[in-house]
This record gives structure tokens, C-alpha cells and sequence, in this order.
């Protein structure tokens, strides 16, 4: 039961973080200052979520949710590794066209862990 409402958890913490803090810092900071604020939440958050998605997946007593607990700490330890440095990269490079790519990469991981530990939990959910 523990690792169900951790991985609820994740799911609330990425929508709240994607659609609360991230548009409130870009439209109520100065440009300069959101992105310095994303460039210091962005590799914490990925940690943090990694760390929960492993404690979710290491706790799950059911059999769905554990291994897609994992494969998405997978995921944020990838993005927290190469994309995360990569999408600043493109920023600090003003490469337009890559940043765009990069950024909807990482939209797409975080809509698939999403759905992934969604899908866990529908179906986990329904063993009770």
C-alpha cells in the first residue's frame, strides 16, 4: 500500500510542478530569473523523483506497479543525466530548434512515467 501512495504521489508531484510551478515562475519572475530558478529545481526534482520512484518500486506489494516504479526511475535518472544537461545546452547555445526537440522529449518522458505509474495503480488498485 506504501508504494501506491508513493507512486500517487509522483503523479501529483509532476502535474503540480508542470502546471502550478513552472507557469507561475514564468509569468510572474523576469525571464533571467525563471530560468535560473528551472535550472535549480529541474536537477533536484529529477533526484527527488528518482529516489521516490525506487522507495515506490522497493515497497509495492503488488506485482504491476513495482517494475513500472523502476523503469520510471529509469527515466529521471536518464533525464536528470544527459537531458536535463543537454536541454541547457541548446538553452545557453540559443539553438532554438534543438531546445523545442529536447524540451518535447522530455514532455513525452514525463507524460509516459505518468501514464506508466497511472496504469499501476488502475490496475493494482483493482487486486484490493
Amino acid at each position: 500500500m506504501l508504494g501506491m501512495l508513493i507512486a500517487a504521489s509522483i503523479v501529483g508531484i509532476i502535474v503540480f510542478v508542470s502546471l502550478v510551478v513552472l507557469p507561475v515562475a514564468f509569468v510572474k519572475l523576469p525571464q533571467s530569473y525563471a530560468s535560473i530558478f528551472v535550472r535549480k529545481l529541474f536537477p533536484v526534482y529529477h533526484i527527488f523523483l528518482f529516489v521516490l520512484t525506487d522507495v515506490a518500486g522497493l515497497t509495492a506489494s503488488t506485482p504491476h506497479l513495482k517494475p513500472l516504479a523502476f523503469i520510471s526511475g529509469f527515466v529521471f535518472a536518464l533525464h536528470f543525466i544527459f537531458l536535463t544537461p543537454a536541454i541547457n545546452k541548446a538553452t545557453d547555445l540559443a539553438l532554438t530548434s534543438r531546445f523545442k526537440l529536447l524540451h518535447q522529449l522530455s514532455v513525452v518522458l514525463h507524460l509516459v512515467v505518468i501514464s506508466m505509474l497511472t496504469l499501476g495503480l488502475y490496475i493494482d488498485a483493482s487486486l484490493f
